[in-house]
């Protein structure tokens, strides 16, 4: 046998089905296949001549180390026997004895990779390689496992007897947060190596979405009379739909709008629940969008040149417009403004200073203008998206095709990656 392999359950078992002495199992966790062929070997070996070492933790079945059942049914085997399960927090190495045979290996968290021996290497063709197989083990690591002459007087691993209410606890906790379905698990980390979603905003330059709310003593004044009803409502746009900072050809709200959809079609996919992107252009978006961030700085000094100017222009119109109207309803808070006898231009010169308050500071509203992403990563329920599927799959090739998930034991997981 190589000394260097894949040490994969099925060969762990068929080095434990026919022990006669002595077997040793120490890893994070266990799945029930496996712990089945265990039990068996310890019904059949007896008292004392089985060791067992897990780190009996929730966290480790959610990592893909093994299963609570696994655990359960060895659990239940050293009951039968007046014999425990030792506890080591934390363990991350497995080392099993199968009486003169030893295997020492890496252990596999079946949440981030498939289980040894389901992956080979691209050039051999070989299950990939996760540990070693020898004879009998070093002396200094039998003591320290309990398995020399003298067992458990010199183990210094696995010191604590694992108690049912700690099994209980595994299982509550597994309640609260379960496992995920580890071949979908894995799926998301092979989807998010090559997609992301990105949420691209373009804040502040739709210009011609700018509005003002009238304050509220003009509104009322408004909507006493018909004529201006008409023309003006509870707020009032600030700009004309055909004013230059939104139509001009070579620089307004249309051109940096065209230029942002530029960078969607270039780059961005709709899918159900936003935009998708190829991970690896990351650095070309990125660049696009800070192109596009320079033409919104550049936007932003010319609008910031005309908007006050416009702003003015709107309220002087809007003031000589309203103010027939509120001659004859002057608000009572107005009068330190325009004095107890107002003269009309006084009134129009405080409607003026109303409706430019209400429009806002032109500096403040340049201020937002800019391009941003928010970026995230693919998740679990996701991938359980036909549809998301799907439309990934007509834009990226080398993903794997998922089948349809169905419910099954967590050792026997269905194979979701169509080879």
């Amino acid at each position: 046998m190589p000394t260097l392999q894949a040490i994969t359950d099925e060969l762990l078992m068929s080095a434990i089905g026919p022990a006669r002495e002595r077997v040793v199992f120490i890893a994070p966790g266990i799945w029930p296949e496996l712990a089945r062929a265990l039990a068996a070997a310890w019904q059949r070996l007896g008292v004392g001549q089985v060791t067992v070492i897990l780190d009996v933790n929730a966290e480790a079945c959610r990592f893909g180390y093994g299963s609570l059942e696994g655990l359960e049914i060895l659990q239940k085997a050293a009951s039968s026997l007046g014999e425990s399960v030792a506890n080591e927090p934390g363990v991350r190495i497995c080392v099993v004895i199968a009486d003169d045979q030893t295997f020492v290996f890496s252990p596999t968290p079946r949440l981030l990779e498939p289980s040894p021996g389901e992956e080979t290497n691209a050039a051999t063709s070989a299950p990939k390689t996760n540990g070693i197989v020898m004879g009998t083990p070093p002396p200094g690591l039998e003591l320290e496992i309990g398995a020399g002459p003298e067992k458990e007087l010199t183990r210094t691993i696995g010191l604590d007897a694992v108690k049912p209410k700690d099994v209980a606890a595994v299982e509550q906790d597994l309640k609260q947060n379960p496992a995920k379905p580890f071949d979908l698990a894995r799926a998301v980390n092979v989807y998010n190596a090559r997609i992301q979603f990105v949420e691209l905003t373009v804040a502040g330059c739709k210009l011609s979405q700018h509005t003002a709310k009238l304050p509220k003593h003009l509104v009322h004044i408004i909507k006493g009379n018909k004529e201006l009803e008409k023309k003006i409502n509870n707020s009032i746009r600030l700009l004309d739909e055909d004013d230059k900072l939104i139509t001009d050809s070579e620089l307004s709200e249309v051109t940096i709008m065209a230029e942002r959809d530029q960078i969607e079609q270039e780059f961005l996919i709709h899918v159900p629940g936003g935009t998708i992107f190829e991970r690896a252009r990351r650095a070309e978006l990125e660049a696009a969008v800070t192109k596009l961030n320079a033409t919104i700085t550049e936007f932003s000094k010319k609008v910031e040149k005309v908007l006050a100017a416009r702003f003015a222009a709107t309220a002087t119109a809007l003031s000589y417009e309203l103010l027939p109207e509120v001659m004859n309803d002057i608000p009572p808070s107005w009068e330190r403004f325009v004095g107890k006898n107002p003269v009309p231009e006084k009134v129009r010169y405080r409607i003026e200073d109303v409706l430019l308050m209400a429009f806002g500071d032109p500096k403040t509203k340049i201020s937002r203008m800019k391009a941003s992403m928010v970026f995230k990563d693919v998740t679990f329920e996701m991938l359980q998206n036909q549809e998301f599927r799907s439309i990934v799959a007509e834009n990226f090739d080398g993903l794997p095709t998922m089948k349809q998930y169905n419910a099954a034991p967590e050792r026997d997981e269905p194979n979701l990656f169509d080879d």
